[in-house]
């Protein structure tokens, strides 16, 4: 709102076309109500994502971790499902398609690289949810290291 409220004094002390204000007020008007629309409901996602959540068990326990957060938990379980139908945290791994494969036939070694046959969805979020964990959580600062 601070930079649309600059963009409008902006505007009105600079020197432009004067056709067509009354549209552009109404169409600024227009957007701003949209945003307004918009950002009530993202709120009202966001709280029924949260009380949603919270019915989970185990979720306060992964929120209490720095640097993971409620829509990096809620998109990991909306991805995995309920995790005690895993036994392995490789099942997860593999799930994600982040396991390990070699490209290699017969004398020829090739390199190792992550399959990625599984979900890409689930790999873009973990990958997403890993860069706060090394911004914010000290033991993952070090793994990194």
């Amino acid at each position: 709102m601070s930079k649309a409220n600059l963009l409008k004094e902006k505007a009105e002390e600079s020197i432009g076309l004067t056709e067509g204000l009354q549209m552009g007020h109404q169409e600024l008007a227009i957007l701003l109500r949209q945003y307004d629309l918009y950002q009530e409901q993202l709120d009202l996602l966001m709280s029924e994502i949260e009380r949603l959540v919270s019915q989970i068990p185990g979720t306060q326990e992964m929120m209490s971790i720095p640097g993971v957060g409620l829509v990096t938990v809620a998109g990991f379980l909306a991805e995995v499902g309920d995790l005690s139908a895993y036994d392995n945290p490789r099942q997860i791994q593999k799930l994600a398609g982040l396991n390990l494969k070699e490209n290699s036939s017969g004398k020829h070694k090739g390199q190792t690289k992550i399959s990625r046959r599984g979900r890409p969805k689930l790999r873009a979020l973990l990958f997403r949810g890993v860069i706060p964990l090394l911004a914010k959580n000290a033991e993952f600062q070090e793994l990194h290291r």
